[in-house]
């Protein structure tokens, strides 16, 4: 037994040279397993990025919507002498709080069903949730 898995190969090699007997790591056994690992990492990387530009895609979307469907209170905005800045501002102001209120519901809910799943789902692993995920949810969704 090893107290850190991937350093089973480093282990293997000491014990090898220690004693002189062929020793052969976890790692080394079951190449396929590691690779199948590694492979699901990374498709989980790819999955993750592509659904915060989907998200942020959408966020820009429904802003540009509601730039849109606004047009005459910018002409009355405009018509009181309010700046483009001014204008600009107050719609990334709104955006922004959309964007905070919209990630901190999602990330509560997200967080209730997992809390659901891990304390009362089938007991056949732990979905941990990092609070750096959550932050950069939130952090994402209000830069949007």
């Amino acid at each position: 037994r090893v107290t850190d898995l991937f350093q089973a190969d480093q282990i293997a090699d000491q014990v090898g040279r220690l004693t002189s007997l062929q020793a052969e790591s976890w790692i080394e056994t079951n190449a396929q397993l590691m690779n199948a690992i590694s492979s699901q990492s990374l498709s989980t990387n790819m999955i993750i990025i592509f659904v915060a530009v989907s998200v942020a895609f959408g966020i820009a979307s429904v802003m540009s919507v509601s730039v849109v469907q606004r047009t005459r209170e910018i002409g009355i905005l405009r018509a009181t002498g309010a700046t483009q800045t001014q204008i600009l501002r107050v719609f990334l102001f709104q955006g922004a709080i959309f964007g905070l209120i919209g990630s901190a519901i999602g990330s509560s809910a997200s967080y209730g069903l997992v809390w659901i799943f891990n304390n009362f789902g089938p007991g056949l692993f732990y979905i941990p949730v990092p609070i750096e995920l959550v932050l950069l949810a939130l952090l994402l969704a209000t830069l949007t």
